[in-house]
């Protein structure tokens, strides 16, 4: 996973070198919040758990679970097609909790992967706020 720092390039045209949206001092109580959120769509299941419901990594989990990284865009994905939540819930604690008001509606809708155009703009987005994407 690549971070930003202050001798990195700017993130976009319009940034300065080094520059984020948040610090990481405000960034660790989001990102603990997160990890909170997504422990509670499992109903505090093991890890282990969670990683084989989400075909993910222990070391990723684990990582997010704890606050030392954000989720990635395929992460998020994953959780919300297995949960039915909503990502901006997930992401922000506003909002419904699940998509159609209900657990596990994702599983059951119409909603597609990503276009690739789409998926580079998500994580254009995230890094341009500060996030670490990998």
């Amino acid at each position: 996973m690549r971070s930003f720092g202050v001798n990195d390039e700017p993130l976009c045209a319009t940034s300065e070198k080094g520059e984020t949206f948040y610090s990481k001092e405000e960034m660790l109580p989001i990102s603990l919040d997160i990890g909170r959120r997504i422990l509670e769509l499992f109903g505090y299941q093991k890890i282990s758990a969670i990683v084989f419901r989400l075909h993910a990594t222990a070391e990723e989990v684990h990582s997010v679970i704890n606050g030392n990284e954000l989720p990635s865009v395929e992460l998020l994905l994953a959780i919300s097609e297995t949960t039915g939540a909503s990502i901006d819930w997930l992401l922000t604690g506003r909002g419904a909790k699940f998509l159609r008001g209900e657990p596990g509606a994702a599983q059951h809708s119409t909603i597609r992967p990503l276009r690739p155009r789409a998926r580079v703009s998500v994580i254009r987005q995230l890094i341009k706020h500060g996030h670490q994407v990998r």
